[in-house]
């Protein structure tokens, strides 16, 4: 394990054990940016009955339930458990045991349980094969794995550069526009005018490929989404139907 690595496990352990350490290390370093980028999530959900893996605070558990989602969420932190029903509470939806304590690797549900799998920023375990195997095996055919895996603060204005270099120290980085555009083919590009995201579907990329997704039966999509603020990545993995 290398020394950044052993410095991002040891920063996540102690986040895990501390709400307000976790709500200003998910805020302050990325200029607010951490629940847009969270959001990405919502217009890629398919079916009704969506499982959240490492809900952390319980931000998206609680807005999947604000959109009328039948929501479960496992979480691994005894500590973030607790947050998430808070979180539930003070936003008056869903039900404290809508978060689980428990492992991606063990989940306690039935085959064939959820339309679509969320993971936003997970740590480690969404590479594990027995986390995928899980996935698969709870998901409904037609279902959907959603994996918002990372994102870059772009170098604009004056604040972003010094986060970026943050970024960069602690956490490595993802492959920048220039280096995908020359490597890959963009499939698809879509704009909405509205919010100013363009999202481009990418055939393969760099990120994502530690995820195994195909041992499972799982199709691979990856998605770049940009603001001109920050790119965002993910990984999108689809059960086939029946």
């Amino acid at each position: 394990m290398s020394v950044r690595e052993r410095l991002r496990q040891v920063l996540f352990e102690t986040l895990y054990r501390n709400r307000y350490l976790y709500r200003f290390a998910s805020t302050v370093p990325f200029a607010g940016q951490w629940r847009v980028w969270q959001r990405l999530v919502l217009p890629r959900v398919v079916g009704h009955d969506v499982l959240e893996l490492g809900c952390g605070l319980g931000d998206l558990l609680a807005d999947l339930c604000e959109q009328g989602y039948r929501c479960m969420a496992v979480e691994r932190s005894p500590e973030m458990v607790a947050a998430a029903r808070a979180t539930l509470q003070r936003r008056r939806v869903g039900q404290p045991g809508q978060v689980l304590l428990g492992e991606a690797q063990h989940l306690p549900f039935a085959d064939a349980s959820f339309d679509t799998v969320v993971s936003t920023f997970p740590s480690d375990y969404i590479f594990d094969p027995d986390t995928i195997a899980e996935v698969a095996r709870v998901l409904r055919p037609g279902g959907r794995l959603v994996v918002v895996e990372g994102a870059n603060l772009l170098p604009v204005g004056l604040l972003q550069p010094v986060l970026l270099l943050v970024h960069l120290l602690v956490y490595g980085f993802y492959p920048r526009s220039s280096s995908l555009e020359e490597r890959h083919r963009v499939v698809r590009v879509e704009r909405d005018e509205a919010t100013g995201l363009t999202t481009e579907e990418l055939p393969a990329t760099p990120f994502g490929r530690r995820i195994p997704l195909e041992r499972y039966g799982l199709r691979r999509r990856a998605e770049r989404v940009r603001s001109r603020r920050w790119e965002v990545y993910l990984t999108i993995g689809e059960k086939p139907s029946a």
